[in-house]
């Protein structure tokens, strides 16, 4: 009779645990598809922001740019001036992050390196273009 005891209450354990499970990966699963997309803050963002904003204010001309088969519309002359200087892997990763929505996780893993140097040269690529449109 001992015996069967310990088999249900064994049972009883990986019932509890398997239930648990379920549910914290359910809350886990909502949590993560109800947040709102979090924007992550760049030095300077302001003054980049500021740029698009004005033009988006007054409708002008548009240039195209071609990047990656992607026909880019920009209504900042300079800034896409400036976007066509960069590199093609440069003009990529801005496309990715930006177009395309991916994370700097994701993109570190198309471009075999860290997360965190994804983020820098993500930085640093608007850091060259925030310098040229404001001297």
């Amino acid at each position: 009779m001992k015996q069967n005891f310990d088999f249900a209450n064994d049972d009883a354990q990986i019932i509890s645990y398997i239930q648990k499970t379920v549910h914290n990966t359910a809350i886990n699963y909502f949590a993560k598809n109800s947040r709102l997309k979090v924007t992550e803050f760049v030095p300077g963002q302001k003054t980049l922001d500021y740029f698009i904003e004005e033009q988006a204010m007054y409708p002008q001309e548009t240039v195209t740019v071609v990047s990656e088969n992607l026909s880019l519309d920009f209504s900042n002359f300079t800034l896409a001036a400036e976007f066509q200087k960069l590199s093609d892997k440069d003009q990529s990763l801005l496309i990715q992050k930006y177009i395309f929505g991916y994370s700097d996780y994701e993109i570190s893993i198309q471009l075999s390196m860290t997360r965190q140097g994804a983020t820098k040269k993500r930085q640093r690529i608007l850091g060259k273009i925030r310098k040229h449109l404001t001297h």
